[in-house]
């Protein structure tokens, strides 16, 4: 099946009418995942990990009894779950490969927490986990989001992340079987890169360059290796070189650019254009004086060149 966006998961769980949420909770990554900030392995960094839990029902039974009842999910065990899975992965790491990737640790808390698997845009179930010792299911959680944010495998902003999010399989589905089953999507993300450039269409605006805050996510994300480091570094260059007047004409032509020449890994296998959905957010922070900043978004997709 196609890989979906983002979007397409939000929109096949349908508006959420219960969520629990954890957000930036701290811990560190182990030396054999990820890379740092100049694409080094083998280095000990920060991680901060968030999730978000849809319910597939309303707080009902938790509500009425006022205790952390079957048809919700404490946000205290799900917080020490996605700490054990992150300290799993660091006290194991004697038996996974020396340069394992930050996927391969969101991977591995989505197993943790599901006892499922997510692969080629699809969630089914994991091969040994035994039905219902998982700490989430479909019976309880409709759409899960686990987020895994680097805060210094940046140089020029706050981080890079992955993302999956997508619905649960229930419980019985095979690795394998037939038929579409829970969909998934991967967003690889660049947080707040800040790079000066020339831009603007005042005079005053073409004397000198001005610092541009930048977010850039790759949706349908579907690379397995670390990219972020190679990504930060095209998307810096491209900009630094830019003389555009306007934020819109220089995120159209980021977002294309990332789409038709970045290549993380080598030539795609069909020598076509990734899958990718481009999403450019670009900030001018002292444009305008009595607002934060004036916005700017792009998104665009092979489809739209």
């Amino acid at each position: 099946m196609p890989l979906p966006t983002a979007w397409d998961v939000q929109a096949a769980a349908g508006e959420p009418r219960a969520v629990i949420r954890v957000r930036n909770l701290q811990t560190t990554l182990g030396a054999t995942a990820g890379q740092d900030a100049w694409g080094r392995h083998g280095r000990a960094q920060p991680a901060v990990v968030s999730a978000e839990a849809v319910l597939a029902t309303p707080f009902a039974e938790a509500a009425v009894t006022d205790s952390v009842a079957g048809d919700t999910v404490h946000y205290g065990t799900l917080s020490k779950a996605l700490l054990a899975s992150i300290a799993g992965w660091a006290a194991h790491s004697e038996k996974r490969p020396a340069a394992s990737s930050l996927d391969d640790v969101l991977a591995g808390l989505w197993r943790d927490l599901t006892g499922q698997v997510v692969a080629g845009g699809q969630s089914t179930a994991a091969a040994g986990k035994e039905a219902g010792a998982a700490l989430l299911t479909a019976e309880v959680v409709r759409r899960l989001t686990v987020t895994v944010l680097l805060p210094k495998a940046s140089l020029v902003g706050e981080g890079a992340s992955l993302t999956t999010t997508g619905l649960l399989a229930p419980q019985g589905t095979v690795v394998g079987a037939a038929g579409a089953v829970a969909i998934a999507a991967r967003t690889l993300r660049l947080h707040r890169l800040r790079v000066p450039t020339l831009v603007g269409v005042h005079p005053h605006e073409r004397t000198a360059k001005q610092a541009v805050v930048l977010d850039v996510a790759l949706d349908r994300y579907d690379g397995r290796q670390d990219a972020y480091p190679r990504l930060e570094a095209f998307v810096v260059r491209l900009v630094e070189a830019s003389s555009y007047e306007t934020l819109e004409a220089l995120g159209t032509d980021l977002a294309r650019a990332i789409l038709r020449e970045f290549r993380p890994h080598g030539p795609l296998p069909d020598n076509g254009l990734p899958a990718w959905y481009v999403h450019v957010a670009l900030e001018k922070p002292i444009a305008v004086p009595l607002a934060d900043a004036p916005v700017v978004e792009v998104r665009m997709a092979a489809e739209h060149l």
